[in-house]
This record gives structure tokens, C-alpha cells and sequence, in this order.
């Protein structure tokens, strides 16, 4: 008895030590997991005792503003992470925040809100000195693992998201790309999906395999013949060349192949010269990065007009970047007005480019959120600058379906059970629902009686394959204008480039 009493008294003694230090003191852990389940969301194992996470500098965007530093106070929100590289896609970044800010005024989920965390992975000496793809992982375990979001709107290439995904797969996060479109994703996750294991990667963009044929489809009616396609090694643009290789070469064609290192600018510079110098018709650039199609396009700017303007080709008359030369054609990853807007001279090459992407249903649930976006944003024509602002818009609102499907008929929300709300929203026997917040207590009310919905988004129809996961869209055929301000994206109807207002 008298060992029993001092047992009680130690007992008593700790736990009155615990409370005064906090309330974390003395509770032992080998995982994040382990925090999490004893005291929710944000709580992290640290030299085995628990305590809350701590901000990081790539993540300080919240909403609320002051989630991470209240954590306690916020307990009952469901977070949702949003990463991208807030400087090349920062137009979608915004579209995630809008749509979950648009269910935030609709007073959340019953009893509970939402919450945001948002990230950069991009590269800068002013977080760390991390590259591109090491931030990536970084951002995305730490959304998954420390801050405990339930999912993940983002990341934007093809590549990153492959990385991302194995790194939050082991802690349960399901991911919601709204821009990557390599097919070489969809086994990534499996091809053969159920209500038991549903998958946690998913999309609101389609995969590249229409987006190729619909490539050669267009060069071939220019009458191109020949073709050499600059692509970005990776998921993206390797498996969108050979989409589209294959499909050109039918009936005699021929297309070559140049493939450059994404993390290299010279291998990108070379490959650039290797094809100024090739007797082809029509030259098509692949990639997903940005600053490098804008380099592509600042080469062929400099030529056009002058075949020797800081480059002697070694056959002057097949120099295919100067006036009159092969035409130019980009993919999806070139619709954006920030990369011609970085172009000098553009405006003197604007008719020799074509483009491809997904299609973009402007019917009115593209309208009404285009209007609210442009408005809330202050700027004429944001939601038009990208060809995924409505992609981006309308993955975060299935994040939001999906966690509410989960709160009326799961056990928890959490990847899975989002993931599993996600196989009730492309039903063609379901209330049909256009996306945006005008529908979100319909939703609900279908949702707490356990019946399917069909949802048309502001990209346009969202028909998901119950077995594979993935979506479909129209491929459209762009081309770009100078506006008023800037430049703006037409559609190619009869060979003509047509406002698309």
C-alpha cells in the first residue's frame, strides 16, 4: 500500500507539473499520427512528446489569418491544403481560395467551417535553398503529415504531382490536381477503383491522349508535313510528344523528337538551336514550365524578320524561326497570358502560333464564377489568363462534395472518405448541380439522405470513370489577340482566329 501511495502521489504530482507547463507535457509519441488523433489537426510528435506545428515560411498564407498561431480555437475545422508555385500559377492559387471561401459565407458544413493553409513550392533564396522539386515534397508532407490537411488542392505539373502524391499517400491525404494531364498518372493510382478503395489521386483536368491527337489533327490541316516537337523530359511532355508523334506520322508524316532536361536551361537552349536549323514545316513546343516557353517564344520573336538576328543558321534558307517560317504551336502548358506578356516583340509573331488544351464550356456556371472572380480579384479578364483558373475552381469545390459526403455517411473526413464522396458526383440518375455556392445546400441535403448528384463545373462537364478515376474533356484549338491591355485567347474556328467573347 505504501508503494501503491506514492505511485498516486507521483501520478499526482506529474500531472499537476503537466498543467502548468501544458497540456502536451509528459504525453509520450513515436508519430505525428499519434498527436493528431489525441489532439486534433496541427499537432506534431517532437523528440517523442507532442506539441503544436509550427509555421514554416512557404506556408504562412491561412485563412483564418491567424489559424496556426490558434490552433486550439479552430479545432472543429476541416483543412484543406493548397500548394502550387504561387508565382507561375498564382491565378490558380487564387481560384482554390475563392471556391473555399465561397462555402466559408454559405456557413460551412453544418456545425463545422473550413479552414486553408496555402504554399508555394517555388524556388527562392527567400524561404530556403531548396530547388523546385525537393520544396514540393517538403510542402506537401508538411500539409499531410504536421498541419493534418484532409486534402490537397494542387500541385500544377505532371511531374510534381507524381511526387507529391507518393509523398502524402502514406499518411491517408487525398490529392486534387487541377492542371496535370500526363496519362502515365492514371496507374499511378491504380485503374480498377471501388468504393473500398476509391483512390487518392484525382483531377479535374482530362489526360493528355485526346490533347496529342487533336495536335496532329491541327498541324495537318495547315498542311505541315514535317515536324519537330521541343519537349520537356518528364511525365508531361515525354508522354504528350509520343501522343502526338504517333498520331502525326499516320498517312507518311514525319515528326522528330527533341527532348531537353527540365532542370537544365542549356539542354533547353541546344535542343532550341538543334531545331532552328531543321528543314521542317511546323515546330511544336512542349512543357510545363513556363519561363520555358517564354524563352522558346523570345527566340523566335528575335528571328522573326531578321534569319541572322544573333544566329547564323546553317542553312539560311530553312531557318524556320525568321518571318515566314514554320509555323508555331504550343500545348496546354503555353495558354498563358503572363508568358506572352514576358515576350518582347510577341505581337509580330502572334499569327503564326497555334495552341491546344482542354476545353472550356463558357455556358453559365463558367460565367457566373468568372464574374464573381473577376470581381472579387479587381482585375478584368483573371479568370480567362490561364487555361485551368476554372480547373483549379472547380477542384477545390469537389474537395469540398467530397468532405461533405463524408460527414453525413463516413466515419470521419479524411482522404478516404473524400475520396469515396468523390464516386456520388458524376451520377447521371443524381440531381444534376452546377457548381458554385448557389447549389451547396442542395448538395448537402443530398448528400445527409445519401443520394448521388451529377455536377457540371465551371470547366465544364465533370464525368468521372467509376473504374479508372479520371474525367474527359472537348479539346479546344486557341490562338492569341492583343487586348486592350495585354492579350487575351481566341479559338481557331475555320482556320481563323475568333474572340472568344
Amino acid at each position: 500500500m505504501g508503494d501503491m501511495r506514492r505511485v498516486v502521489l507521483l501520478a499526482s504530482t506529474l500531472g499537476a507539473v503537466s498543467c502548468s507547463l501544458s497540456r502536451f507535457a509528459f504525453t509520450p509519441c513515436n508519430t505525428n499520427s499519434q498527436c493528431r488523433d489525441a489532439f486534433g489537426w496541427g499537432h506534431v510528435c517532437a523528440e517523442q512528446l507532442c506539441q503544436e506545428v509550427a509555421p514554416i515560411p512557404r506556408c504562412t498564407d491561412t485563412f483564418p489569418t491567424d489559424l496556426i498561431q490558434r490552433i486550439d480555437d479552430f479545432q472543429d475545422r476541416i483543412v484543406i491544403g493548397i500548394q502550387f508555385d504561387k508565382g507561375a500559377f498564382g491565378t490558380e492559387t487564387l481560384a482554390a481560395q475563392f471556391a473555399i471561401g465561397e462555402v466559408m459565407k454559405k456557413n460551412g458544413l453544418d456545425s463545422r467551417q473550413f479552414a486553408i493553409v496555402t504554399c508555394t513550392n517555388e524556388e527562392s533564396s527567400q524561404y530556403d535553398n531548396l530547388t523546385q522539386d525537393e520544396a514540393n515534397v517538403m510542402v506537401s508532407e508538411y500539409l499531410a503529415d504536421q498541419v493534418g490537411a484532409v486534402a490537397i488542392v494542387g500541385p500544377a505539373t505532371s511531374d510534381r504531382v507524381e511526387d507529391a502524391f507518393l509523398a502524402v499517400k502514406p499518411y491517408g491525404t487525398l490529392l486534387m490536381s487541377p492542371t496535370a494531364t500526363s496519362p502515365s498518372l492514371t496507374p499511378l493510382d491504380g485503374q480498377d477503383a471501388s468504393y473500398n478503395d476509391p483512390g487518392l489521386l484525382w483531377r479535374t483536368a482530362p489526360p493528355d491522349n485526346l490533347q496529342g491527337s487533336e495536335l496532329a489533327n491541327v498541324m495537318r490541316s495547315d498542311g505541315v508535313d514535317t515536324a519537330v516537337v521541343i519537349v520537356q523530359d518528364g511525365n508531361y511532355g515525354t508522354d504528350l510528344g509520343v501522343i502526338f508523334k504517333a498520331a502525326f506520322e499516320q498517312g507518311g508524316r514525319q515528326a522528330t523528337l527533341l527532348p531537353y532536361e527540365s532542370a537544365s536551361t542549356a539542354s533547353l537552349r541546344d535542343k532550341i538551336e538543334a531545331a532552328e536549323d531543321m528543314n521542317v514545316d511546323g515546330v511544336l513546343f512542349i512543357s510545363s514550365e513556363k519561363s520555358h516557353t517564354t524563352e522558346f517564344l523570345q527566340v523566335v520573336a528575335d528571328r522573326d524578320g531578321s534569319e541572322s538576328a544573333g544566329h547564323t543558321c546553317a542553312n539560311p534558307s530553312s531557318c524556320i524561326f525568321a518571318d515566314g517560317g514554320a509555323g508555331i504551336y504550343l500545348a496546354d502548358g503555353g495558354k498563358d497570358e503572363e508568358i506572352f506578356e514576358d515576350v518582347d516583340g510577341v505581337e509580330d509573331i502572334l499569327d503564326r502560333i497555334k495552341g491546344t488544351a482542354p476545353g472550356q464550356e463558357l455556358g453559365p456556371v463558367y460565367e457566373v464564377f468568372a464574374d464573381s472572380f473577376d470581381a472579387a480579384n479587381s482585375s478584368q479578364g483573371l479568370a480567362d489568363s490561364t487555361a485551368y483558373t476554372a480547373y483549379a475552381y472547380d477542384a477545390a469545390w469537389l474537395v469540398i462534395y467530397g468532405a461533405a459526403w463524408a460527414h453525413y455517411n463516413e466515419v470521419a473526413v479524411n482522404g478516404l472518405g473524400i475520396a469515396r464522396g468523390l464516386r456520388y458526383i458524376s451520377d447521371p440518375g443524381g440531381t444534376d448541380v452546377d457548381i458554385g455556392p448557389s447549389a451547396w445546400n442542395s448538395v448537402r441535403a443530398e448528400f445527409e439522405a445519401a443520394q448521388p448528384i451529377n455536377v457540371r463545373g465551371a470547366s465544364g462537364e465533370l464525368d468521372y470513370d467509376a473504374e479508372t478515376g479520371e474525367t474527359s474533356a472537348p479539346i479546344d484549338v486557341w490562338c492569341v489577340q492583343t487586348a486592350v491591355v495585354g492579350f487575351s485567347f481566341g479559338t481557331v474556328i475555320d482556320g481563323e482566329c475568333t474572340s472568344a467573347n
